[in-house]
């Protein structure tokens, strides 16, 4: 059987493409690029211009038109509804894998029959992961290839849940949304720049060095370094850290504690 298959992020669709290459299967992929972990959703299937600005903030120089990136998941959505296939949702154990299957479940309500899931977890990926996190990006193309032959139908009760879930995590729009203890659990931005604050050195150190050791550091989350480099640059904003060199580079700039705040 042919399948849709929806992922969360390129890396995760690169990967499967190539999983579907290697047993020559013809699907297709969808791939949804926000990382709903992060930020507000309020807005996020309706006009997105909360959520685009939200990203603008997070990456005031990118050249990504994040306002076309909303409208793009939107139609994304309508096309899965509006397409005969079934649909498979690929997702590992972390709060924007997450969110997304609640998305998409909640987008294909009326067609119930259609979905399928291929849940992965950190026991199928080798090496560590942080706090069991995985996302399906971090899985290699011959692990997903190897699941094509369990993808399973998702039950009407656990199809119910999920949407509700959706609607709910929309509905309270928290900062942050962490994926602790297979639940979704709000936080504020402060649960990270307070994990920021605490490895945040105090002598002068390149931010990307500082930015690396935070991504994996953040229980519940996945964090990029776009973002933890915004929670950086909101913290410099607030007098509880400085920078040095070009603030508009991670690569070009170094961070410490503002001593003075300490004091």
């Amino acid at each position: 059987m042919q399948y849709i298959h929806v992922v969360n992020g390129d890396m995760a669709g690169n990967t499967l493409r190539q999983a579907l290459a290697q047993a020559a299967r013809p699907d297709l992929v969808v791939v949804l690029r926000d990382d709903l972990a992060v930020g507000p959703i309020a807005d996020v299937d309706s006009s997105g211009l909360i959520r685009s600005g939200f990203w603008q903030r997070v990456a005031p120089h990118s050249e990504i038109d994040f306002a076309a990136e909303m409208r793009q998941a939107l139609d994304q959505l309508q096309g899965l509804r509006q397409s005969e296939p079934e649909v498979a949702i690929w997702h590992g154990q972390s709060a924007s894998d997450q969110l997304m299957l609640r998305r998409v479940v909640f987008h294909l309500y009326q067609s119930p029959q259609r979905i399928n899931e291929v849940a992965m977890d950190s026991r199928e990926l080798d090496g560590t992961t942080q706090g069991n996190l995985t996302a399906i990006g971090m899985y290699p193309a011959a692990r997903l290839a190897r699941r094509f032959s369990t993808i399973a139908p998702v039950s009407v009760l656990r199809l119910g849940r999920l949407g509700y879930e959706w609607q709910q995590n929309v509905k309270e729009n928290a900062d942050v949304r962490l994926w602790k203890g297979n639940t979704l659990v709000p936080a504020a931005y402060h649960t990270v720049d307070e994990v920021i604050l605490e490895r945040a050195p105090l002598q002068w150190t390149p931010a990307a060095q500082v930015v690396g050791s935070v991504m994996g550091a953040i229980e519940g989350l996945l964090a990029s370094d776009w973002f933890v480099f915004w929670r950086c640059r909101e913290l410099i904003g607030a007098g509880q850290m400085v920078l040095r060199g070009n603030a508009d580079s991670l690569q070009s700039c170094e961070l410490r504690r503002n001593l003075a705040a300490d004091s």
